[in-house]
């Protein structure tokens, strides 16, 4: 493609305790780094400058509730009239251009196994946090925890979303094997023009 279509995307940037972050539309984890499973980053370059700025802002957004991070598109606890859980883009206010970010709070598991390309100690830490809160279930993490008041039941702080999304399951699969595999679904994916 030629370069100047880069340049009509016309994504808007903002610097985000000194570091240039591309914005996305929902400030979701899943819109900054799904990418990266099958394309490379190169060190330097803004978007991998995006890369890292976006994983220290959720982390950094997670932190002022004491909760987990990992901020993306989910299930999340509002049942549809056959019960299924109802699914939306979450993310962080200072990342997304979508308006109402902050009147959800909702943590993706999926999410920080993405972040293993990105920052495997920090994923690693927060993986085994999730793990020791009870957000894991037979086939690995389940799909949320929802913090949301509105969505709570009374007296309740947190609901989990007992269910797994094949998708993110992949996503998470990917990341861990270019994470322990040298990126081999990127060179996969750049090895054929």
């Amino acid at each position: 493609m030629p370069v100047d279509h880069w340049f009509a995307l016309s994504r808007l940037m903002v610097v985000l305790k000194g570091n240039p972050v591309l914005l996305s539309w929902s400030g979701s984890m899943f819109e900054y780094l799904m990418p990266l499973l099958l394309m490379p980053a190169y060190r330097e370059t803004l978007l991998d400058q995006t890369y890292r700025g976006a994983v220290r802002e959720q982390i950094g957004y997670a932190g002022k509730y004491r909760i987990p991070w990992g901020i993306s598109e989910s299930g999340y606890n509002r049942p549809d009239t056959q019960f299924n859980y109802q699914y939306q883009a979450f993310g962080v206010p200072s990342l997304g251009l979508k308006r109402g970010l902050s009147k959800d709070l909702v943590i993706a598991p999926y999410a920080t196994m993405l972040v293993l390309m990105v920052n495997p100690r920090k994923a690693y830490e927060n993986l085994l946090r999730l793990i020791a809160e009870g957000q894991e279930g037979r086939y690995r993490y389940y799909e949320a925890i929802d913090y949301t008041p509105s969505h709570l039941p009374l007296n309740e702080k947190k609901v989990t979303i007992f269910s797994f999304m094949a998708h993110h399951q992949g996503m998470g699969l990917l990341a861990l094997t270019n994470l322990m595999k040298d990126n081999s679904m990127q060179k996969r994916f750049i090895g054929s023009p």
